[in-house]
């Protein structure tokens, strides 16, 4: 079965008992606080992630050598409420291996809403969408994102972070 470009999508919520504000600061600021180590694309792990606060900044990772690995670009920025940036990242063409491809034809869109509920809790929605334009293995990789250790697990990790609770 062919999956669509409405179904090539990937839905994930989780809610914090953090205002708005820390939210949104802990998803763009700390990302390395919380996001898997073993989730890494540059050949080793990461020291930090960067995700340059305009859009069209970069979205990347950088090891303790100081070596970069894209990610994305930033293509929404509407603090404390709204992120989205493109994802560059995928099994490569002729490979297996998850790494970078910069041909922007090919990147899919992460779209992060933070919605404040009350004065001490946020809901943050995140859609994962277009990943048919990462290739023919779509249903494939649509499983992936929707897997546990995929955005459900990471957004786990995030809320963890965001609440200050250990992982």
């Amino acid at each position: 079965m062919q999956v669509t470009s409405e179904e090539a999508v990937v839905r994930k919520s989780v809610r914090v008992e953090v205002p708005i504000e820390r939210a949104f600061s802990v998803f763009v600021e700390q990302m390395e606080s919380w996001w898997p180590a073993s989730h890494h694309i540059g050949a080793t792990a990461f020291e930090t992630i960067i995700v340059e606060p305009r859009v069209g900044g970069r979205w990347y990772e950088r090891n303790v050598e100081g070596q970069q690995c894209n990610w994305g670009t930033v293509l929404a920025w509407d603090a404390p409420h709204h992120v989205a940036f493109s994802w560059h990242v995928g099994p490569g063409r002729e490979s297996p291996e998850w790494g970078y491809d910069a041909d922007p034809d090919r990147a899919s869109r992460v779209d992060v809403r933070f919605r404040a509920e009350g004065e001490g809790a946020t809901l943050v929605e995140l859609v994962h969408s277009g990943l048919e334009r990462h290739g023919a293995e779509v249903e494939q990789l649509r499983a992936a994102f929707d897997a546990p250790d995929a955005w459900s697990g990471i957004l786990t990790l995030y809320a963890q972070a965001a609440n200050g609770k250990e992982a």
